[in-house]
């Protein structure tokens, strides 16, 4: 499993974060909450703001071929117990642990039956409150006005007060603000928050089925209840995202018309991954099809990442604040922004300059775009309003623009309002090399410009890079090519060998005639635009002796009395034969690692005779020029 590394060489200082104190941030809830009715992981957050991750449970996704009898052998080998099941990731739980975290994550990536465990990281929101000032929407309309003393240059500004002349919105469409809560009654936002039309308020019962009462305005995972109302940082996001526009009352947000959902999992000191994921199959099982998110911290998750991963089935669009360490998030990077999917739009901080801030996270391919998001004027408190910096002033601005492009556009795809977006950002030189646009938000642009084309995305699914082949052996050739403008072209992908020239077109097909020697293999889409995109792989054909076997695949192990029956898939033409190894378990480690056997070329089966204890069994395939890599352990019980 490659993913552990990047979360067990984390420091294991839970004695020391369990300890520490500081002084809590200005982003969390309006009065205390009742300290005592929190759960217990809540509790430690309550009153620990540097807690990094929740040290009474983690995150576990089981295998799909896994049995229930192996998954509750696992859950009990850490004392644990089953806290929630997440339905938008099949398989991935929230388990609490009777022993430490760092010794239930090593015991559980040891099973089988579990594809990856990982911390309930602690994320926080990405903004710091600045003292409230005058109403001066600089980042809709900047017209060369002075900010909290700031002197701004006319035109830097996201264009927003030009693109209402076109569209200002659909009172229809709905929008999650994922945050540490919104004020329901603010009176610049009342008129656009959601009601739950599948559920009847304050009769008590779940009348959606969706395990939630009287979620008649969203949810509240952090305390447990259906009131997520804070009058602070997740109103103020709110607020930029869709304040009601042209009511002669506040401020107007990006998107006049609209309905907010509101999600909270965020308390004073930041809120769990485990919550965060709740609130994401929320707003996924109700359809929602734009999400601001302007929070992150903690380690990378697996479990976050498939649950957004898992949004784009229902067209989503996930806008993240990229952070406010002001590094490189290439290299060093933030999440949920950073993570690797084309539904993200992770959105930099400008200021009324066009300057990138200070505070920004950057990267050329980790964020996306600049937005405003400095001394940003929104909702705030119970009725009032108050000017904020941050990143997480800066994603709402995109959020609000892309349910503007998706509500002027309902036959859209996710990805065409994401290019949308992106491909008409407004150039900026302090952008330029930082992000992938170079560029801030353009919501005139996007909404009534067209569209600039796109170049096409190719991907070569096999052979693999740097694979090696026997000659004559069948290389199979598979790959895709889309485009945002034109959809998909895998049917024309053009394929040639910078050896033997082409070799074929189409999406899949085999050829059992390369010559020897390296080749760069070559995969090409073109689109309507005449834009072209190219992949490349390099593979090795050589003499069938010279080439290592591929390593099998799909070990078993059946234990029986006094025997270990192995059976695994040959993925190899060229093997001699295969070698079997055995550890067996003494005490709580394994040891005594030891070849037990070898068999020949086809052979798909080993039996060893043993004698009655825990054994773990991997393989590999030989021939004359070396070795494949072992496969996994795979655990058994001998009788």
């Amino acid at each position: 499993m490659s993913w552990m590394p990047r979360f067990l060489s984390k420091p294991a200082a839970l004695a020391a974060a369990l300890v520490a104190s500081a002084a809590p941030v200005a982003l969390g809830q309006d009065a205390p909450e009742s300290i005592d009715a929190l759960p217990l992981s809540k509790q430690i957050l309550e009153a620990n703001p540097d807690l990094r991750y929740d040290p009474t449970s983690v995150l576990v996704r089981f295998s799909a071929r896994s049995t229930d009898a192996e998954r509750s052998a696992a859950i009990a080998a850490v004392d644990g117990k089953v806290l929630e099941r997440f339905d938008i990731v099949p398989g991935l739980v929230h388990l609490s642990v009777g022993i430490s975290v760092e010794k239930a994550l090593l015991e559980l990536t040891m099973s089988d039956a579990v594809d990856y465990a990982e911390p309930d990281w602690v994320r926080r929101a990405d903004a710091v409150p600045n003292d409230p000032s005058f109403n001066n929407l600089w980042g809709m309309r900047n017209i060369g006005q002075t900010v909290n003393n700031d002197a701004g240059v006319a035109g830097a500004d996201s264009r927003a007060h030009l693109a209402w002349d076109v569209f200002t919105g659909d009172p229809n469409f709905v929008i999650a603000v994922i945050d540490d809560g919104t004020n329901n009654t603010h009176p610049d936002l009342a008129a656009n928050i959601w009601s739950n039309p599948g559920e009847t308020a304050g009769n008590g019962i779940d009348d959606d089925g969706n395990g939630r009462i009287d979620d008649t305005w969203g949810w509240d995972f952090y305390s447990g209840d259906n009131s997520p109302y804070n009058t602070k940082h997740g109103t103020h996001t709110a607020g930029t995202v869709g304040a009601v526009g042209n009511n002669g009352v506040g401020v107007a947000g990006v998107m006049w018309r609209c309905k907010i959902m509101a999600l909270r999992f965020l308390g004073q000191n930041g809120g769990y991954t485990s919550d965060a994921i709740l609130c994401v199959q929320y707003m996924t099982q109700k359809g929602v099809k734009v999400s601001n998110n302007s929070w992150g911290g903690g380690g990378y998750s697996q479990g976050l990442y498939d649950a957004i991963n898992a949004t784009r089935n229902i067209g989503h669009v996930f806008v993240a604040s990229a952070g406010n360490s002001g590094v490189n998030s290439d290299t060093s990077p933030a999440y949920p922004g950073a993570y690797n999917l084309d539904n993200i739009i992770n959105v930099a901080a400008t200021d009324n300059n066009d300057g990138r801030a200070s505070f920004s996270n950057y990267g050329a391919s980790s964020v996306d775009i600049g937005a405003p998001g400095v001394n940003i004027l929104s909702t705030y408190g119970t009725s009032s309003y108050s000017y904020l910096n941050g990143t997480s002033m800066a994603g709402p601005h995109v959020a609000g623009a892309a349910a503007l492009v998706y509500a002027a556009n309902p036959n859209y795809t996710y990805t065409q309002v994401k290019s949308r977006i992106l491909s008409t950002a407004r150039p900026v030189s302090s952008l330029s090399g930082r992000c992938v646009t170079g560029g801030v938000l353009d919501v005139q642009a996007a909404l009534g410009g067209q569209a600039q084309n796109t170049a096409p995305t190719v991907t070569i699914s096999s052979p693999a890079n740097n694979a090696g082949f026997a000659q004559g052996s069948s290389i199979s050739f598979s790959g895709s090519a889309s485009d945002t403008q034109d959809g998909s072209l895998t049917a024309s992908l053009s394929w040639s060998s910078s050896l033997q020239g082409a070799l074929g077109t189409g999406g899949s097909f085999s050829r059992s005639d390369l010559v020897l020697g390296t080749h760069t293999i070559t995969a090409s889409a073109t689109d309507s635009g005449s834009l072209t995109t190219v992949a490349t792989v390099v593979v090795t054909v050589s003499d069938p002796g010279a080439v290592p076997p591929a390593a099998p695949s799909g070990v078993s192990v059946t234990g029986g009395v006094g025997s270990a029956t192995v059976r695994w898939t040959d993925n190899s033409a060229n093997e001699t034969g295969f070698e079997i190894k055995r550890q067996t378990r003494v005490g709580n480690s394994w040891s005594t690692e030891t070849v037990v056997g070898t068999v020949g070329a086809n052979v798909t089966e080993f039996v060893n005779s043993t004698a009655a204890g825990k054994y773990r069994y991997a393989v590999r395939a030989v021939n004359a020029s070396g070795a494949s890599a072992w496969t996994a352990w795979v655990q058994v019980t001998v009788n």
